[in-house]
């Protein structure tokens, strides 16, 4: 919303009465504690169905609202209101005491602020996601200056893999072509995944030296990301696949990638991240964290993503979250915080 500096560079006078027994607290001027919503944002029509991003923005000074997100917003309101009340005359600075003001800056000329994005994969077993049931568990996150997306993609049942990979990779580039309207700094996005979503956010960390799953709006735009955080996600499929293994599931890749293409001899290569982890190519820094009770998706799987990405000389970071199962008992202080630092050092 454009500012008006006739009213920034006003002053407003401190009122002094004092009531018996009244405490006082200081206010912080940069709101660096708020955290503003911008809901169902529309980043792709596919398969008949509008895909839409749930943002969380830092901070809640005019200046910090999304220029281009939320301006549309406020004209459209301001449109039914068209016989609102005037705020009443401000007082004259001249005629106040120095002690009775506090001064507002002029913001008017200053430019829009650019956060750096992290981009949330809910996990949802490849199916149809909610994601608003843990957007409030990135407030945090988003209190430290990230803008948080949690993303929506088409379920496997509906557009099978590679459709929720192209799906992400689709939103990354509408955020980084569209920064400008999101106050988004487009050199500083990164993955993040829980469980399925996890999957997928090593899908997108591995593959962003290629371009077989991009499809769709802004081409030349670039799907890559400049860190990856993956919770408790599959990274090899294999242990799925072969019989007489613990943990294995044959329903698993026809559920994923439809039947005909799980028959495909290279089906489970294409589907597994550790397949696109190569000493000859360029990734982000990688974190990843797992519980070691995991009964759904196993501790191992982590283990091997580590190993693989270690042995081709990868920059990874690991975190076993002891005692925690799959998604129970993982989402804990220690783990956004171990989070936030990762983000805070690499994006």
């Amino acid at each position: 919303m454009p500012q008006d500096p006739r009213f920034m560079n006003r002053l407003i006078p401190s009122d002094e009465t004092v009531a018996e027994g009244m405490k006082t607290l200081y206010a912080d001027r940069s709101e660096s504690y708020g955290v503003r919503y911008a809901h169902d944002v529309v980043y792709a029509h596919r398969s008949g169905v509008d895909l839409h991003l749930q943002m969380l923005y830092p901070g809640l000074l005019f200046p910090n609202i999304p220029s281009g997100l939320f301006r549309r917003e406020i004209e459209e309101m301001m449109k039914k209101m068209p016989n609102r009340p005037q705020r009443p005359p401000m007082p004259d600075p001249s005629e106040l005491p120095e002690s009775k003001y506090i001064p507002i800056p002029d913001v008017s000329g200053k430019t829009q602020k650019r956060f750096p994005c992290v981009i949330f994969i809910k996990g949802s077993g490849w199916g149809k996601q909610n994601c608003y049931v843990e957007l409030p568990m990135f407030i945090d996150i988003a209190r430290a200056g990230f803008v948080v997306a949690a993303v929506e993609y088409r379920p496997a049942s509906l557009e099978p893999f590679p459709g929720f990979v192209s799906d992400v990779k689709a939103a990354i580039r509408f955020l980084r072509a569209n920064c400008d309207d999101f106050d988004i700094d487009p050199n500083r996005i990164a993955i993040l995944g829980d469980s399925s979503g996890g999957h997928t956010s090593l899908m997108i960390g591995s593959t962003g030296w290629m371009r077989d799953y991009d499809d769709g709006d802004y081409p030349d735009v670039s799907s890559e990301v400049q860190a990856c955080v993956a919770w408790y996600g599959v990274s090899d499929f294999s242990r799925f696949t072969q019989e007489g293994e613990k943990d294995y599931r044959p329903f698993l890749l026809p559920m994923i990638m439809g039947k005909e293409a799980a028959a495909r001899p290279d089906a489970v290569d294409l589907i597994s991240p550790i397949s696109y982890i190569r000493e000859e190519n360029e990734y982000p820094p990688f974190l990843l964290m797992h519980g070691d009770r995991d009964v759904t998706v196993p501790f191992e799987q982590s283990v091997i993503m580590y190993n693989k990405l270690r042995e081709c000389g990868k920059h990874v970071e690991f975190y076993k979250v002891q005692g925690a199962n799959h998604g129970q008992y993982f989402w804990t202080k220690e783990v956004i915080q171990a989070t936030i630092d990762f983000l805070r050092a690499y994006v």
